[in-house]
């Protein structure tokens, strides 16, 4: 009885190994891991860090903490990594909320809030908006916990910000798609002004407004700041870089420089504690500023923004970069319906619905500049 079984496990003994010899074999092909650990990056400082796993409680302090903060939320992965961040003004928590349901379950620490306080939420990394280290970043570092430095303040920076944050939330495919989205407009832009010499440019001169005291405070922006930035980009030849007084940061400039410069086109960014159109109707009204080119032709205009700015380095900066661009030169760009640019940015790059943005977002936005 047992015979011929063993005739038939031996004849399948000697198949397979037949079998083997003609067809060897070869291992299973894995895919490769998409995330080796560890993960290794540089930051806007130059400052290598090393992590030995992707992070899961980021926390955002530091000046401007809303403009990573926008950045990490360009990917799928940026709403649940974000464990805290620390508020600045309340107006920041007024975004976030329309495409993170679940926004105000993260930790919102006091201004300016010591190293104790940041390590109490246990996080595995900090980011930070600036080139330089800071005191706040240098204690959290000392404590053993990973700080990393975002640039943002141009598109250079921006981009490499987008692709750190790529590694440092395992979806490097998606800031692909982010890079591609913003240099697809900046293609669009340099298309478009091909040809042009500096001569042909207007004279534009974008301001800061606030008012201090009962009395304007005009200032313009630093020479690599991102509304010179988005000015040259967009074809403006910026007044204020002719001067002596520009320099690398924000510059308090008075009437009369401005009357001295007499510039083709005026874009004002007030500060968010002021009524925008009263500040742009104030200055109409004014006598001395309607003497200005820019006034009598009814060429200033307010810099647009949304419940925050469009001239910030955050991923903003391309709506105000491409609405200036249809301002300076509407017959160039009349192509650009910046209508629909506003609703397919805050689709593409937040997930935001249109029944939302127009609810949110498009009633704070004045595309007209009036």
């Amino acid at each position: 009885m047992w015979q011929p079984r063993r005739a038939l496990c031996g004849s399948l003994f000697v198949f397979f190994v037949l079998l083997a010899w003609l067809c060897p074999w070869e291992p299973l092909a894995w895919p490769a891991d998409p995330r080796p650990f560890p993960i290794e990056v540089v930051d806007a400082t130059g400052k290598k860090i090393s992590l030995a796993r992707l992070p899961e409680r980021i926390i955002v302090v530091g000046q401007g903490p809303f403009m990573p903060m926008h950045l990490l939320y360009l990917f799928p992965q940026g709403k649940d990594r974000l464990a805290g961040y620390e508020e600045k003004f309340k107006v920041a928590n007024d975004f976030l909320p329309l495409v993170d349901p679940r926004f105000s379950a993260k930790a919102a620490l006091a201004t300016n809030p010591g190293p104790e306080h940041v390590a109490a939420l246990h996080p595995d990394l900090i980011i930070i908006k600036s080139t330089v280290p800071s005191p706040l970043g240098a204690s959290l570092s000392r404590l053993g916990i990973p700080v990393v430095y975002l640039g943002m303040e141009n598109p250079d920076q921006f981009f490499r910000d987008v692709r750190l944050a790529g590694i440092l939330l395992g979806n490097q495919p998606r800031a692909d798609e982010i890079v591609q989205f913003y240099q697809t407009r900046l293609d669009l832009l340099a298309r478009g002004l091909n040809g042009m010499t500096n001569a042909q440019k207007p004279r534009v001169l974008v301001i800061g407004y606030n008012e201090r005291g009962g009395k304007a405070a005009v200032q313009v922006p630093g020479r690599s700041w991102t509304q010179t930035i988005q000015t040259v980009t967009a074809g403006g030849n910026p007044v204020w870089l002719d001067s002596s007084q520009a320099s690398e940061g924000w510059t308090v400039i008075n009437f009369e420089q401005v009357a001295s410069w007499d510039p083709d086109k005026i874009f004002i960014i007030p500060s968010f504690t002021l009524d925008r159109r009263e500040v742009l109707k104030s200055l109409r009204a004014d006598p001395q500023w309607r003497m200005l080119k820019a006034v009598r032709n009814n060429e200033m205009l307010l810099f647009p923004s949304d419940i925050f700015g469009w001239d910030s380095p955050e991923p903003r900066w391309i709506l105000g970069m491409m609405w200036l661009a249809t301002r300076i030169f509407p017959e160039r760009f009349s192509h650009i319906d910046m209508k629909e640019e506003v609703y397919r940015f805050f689709a593409v790059m937040f997930g935001m619905e249109r029944a939302v943005a127009d609810t949110a977002i498009m009633p704070l936005v004045m595309l007209e500049g009036r």
